[in-house]
């Protein structure tokens, strides 16, 4: 049941008037930066994400900034629904009584509320409060975005703001262990031993809680407190799951075999389940950020095939931590995450993994994780540009850096360790 008690342990800011280090540390995401320009905006601001990644502890360096900016400390509530409160306006109404004591459209109000998902019909709930109060400023979390994204889309249309918080980008991993990434930017080759060793080091710590845990405590926390309770609190809860040993399997197929184009149909007579199931069960995944599906490339965005999909983990350090991948399978995952690629492309015989696209421009990506390349292993990528008129395509390599003119084609080959690193304008177009 609410009370009091429950939300001063919430909200400890409203006695110290600061929120403590450990809930908001010093080093911030880059999400930070992008959401701190819109607390002045009346829109709610909503930010989803994998389970870990620092949704909560982003809420937190808000409240701070905003206590450190002057913001009255009773002003701001945060809570978190995985303790469970059936409606928001008791918690807004006992908020307002026992802790403003005043009315509540006086002054601004900032309003966190953590993990929403959780509460039924949270976005009906939240547009009321929204319409009626213009001085409170809603921010809210959840870990699935099915609930955040779609059902909200047209009750709270032009009310909201979505944010998408990722794991550690490599970047960002490096600047968590406190490395100068602009000194290793600028003299990458000079620093080539050491970014490699990190890089491997980031496949299976993308987690701000994990940098530091060794491979088999790392491998552990992303099996249980990851993917195990994606699996067994979200998908049973959002979208009544009971089949949790095929869940299970599914996931294993992509863990082992990353960017694997999954023939629905056969699936579903392997395991002797509906075509229409398997394909939700997928989607259920793709929705609380486990899976991503990366769709064949027909010469537009809209004309992409919808039913020739290849599937990826939201990052390789699930595949690591599961099952057995290939370093070129792992390399490839990673490349799609870096790149957010949403598109490749397959006709016949011929593929590439990935195809980058902005407007009319179009940067056709291999993953060739290997420093021996042969013209005759891009037979795909070469196809591909010579069809829609490219004139540079991009090849991932183990170390192998060049750029070569094959047949009036450009070819740019960069090795990973550069490209997560964004040391190069072709990571993106």
């Amino acid at each position: 049941m609410l009370s009091i008690e429950m939300l001063l342990q919430f909200n400890r800011w409203w006695k110290t008037h600061s929120v403590e280090h450990e809930l908001a540390p010093a080093f911030k995401r880059d999400m930070f930066s992008k959401i701190e320009k819109y607390l002045k905006l009346r829109q709610i601001v909503a930010v989803v994400g994998l389970r870990r990644t620092g949704k909560t502890t982003l809420m937190f360096q808000v409240i701070d900034d905003l206590i450190k900016g002057g913001v009255d400390p009773k002003n701001i509530l945060y809570f978190s629904f995985d303790e469970h409160v059936d409606d928001i306006r008791s918690l807004v109404t006992l908020y307002s009584e026992k802790i403003l004591k005043k009315d509540i459209r006086s002054e601004n109000i900032y309003i966190f509320l953590d993990e929403i998902q959780k509460l039924d019909d949270w976005q009906n709930k939240i547009k009321i409060y929204y319409d009626m109060y213009p001085n409170i400023k809603f921010f809210v979390t959840g870990s699935a975005s099915v609930n955040i994204l779609f059902d909200a889309k047209e009750t709270l249309a032009g009310r909201i703001f979505y944010f998408e918080l990722n794991v550690l980008s490599f970047e960002e991993f490096l600047r968590f262990k406190g490395k100068d990434v602009v000194l290793l930017k600028n003299d990458a080759d000079i620093w080539k031993h050491e970014i490699k060793i990190e890089l491997e080091n980031y496949l299976l710590r993308p987690f701000p809680e994990m940098i530091d845990f060794d491979d088999d405590i790392a491998k552990v926390y992303v099996k249980e407190s990851i993917v195990e309770k994606a699996i067994f609190r979200d998908l049973r809860v959002l979208f009544d799951v009971k089949d949790i040993e095929f869940i299970e399997k599914l996931i294993m197929i992509v863990a082992s075999n990353p960017g694997l184009i999954l023939n629905l149909e056969e699936v579903s007579k392997e395991v002797g389940k509906s075509r229409q199931t398997v394909s939700n069960y997928m989607r259920y995944l793709k929705d609380c950020f486990i899976l991503r599906d990366v769709r064949n490339f027909r010469g537009s965005f809209k004309a992409s095939s919808r039913k020739l999909k290849k599937y990826y983990l939201i990052h390789p350090c699930i595949a690591l931590a599961l099952a057995d991948a290939s370093k070129g399978k792992v390399a490839e995952n990673l490349i799609q995450f870096a790149s957010k690629a949403s598109l490749f492309w397959r006709e016949a015989n011929k593929e590439v993994d990935f195809v980058l696209q902005d407007g009319s421009k179009i940067l056709p990506v291999e993953s060739k994780y290997t420093s021996k390349i042969r013209m005759r292993d891009l037979k795909g990528l070469l196809r591909f540009m010579d069809k829609f008129g490219v004139d540079t395509g991009l090849v991932i390599t183990e170390d192998y850096e060049a750029s070569e003119v094959y047949k009036g084609f450009n070819i740019q080959f960069i090795p990973l360790w550069k490209y997560v690193l964004d040391i190069t304008a072709q990571k993106t177009i």
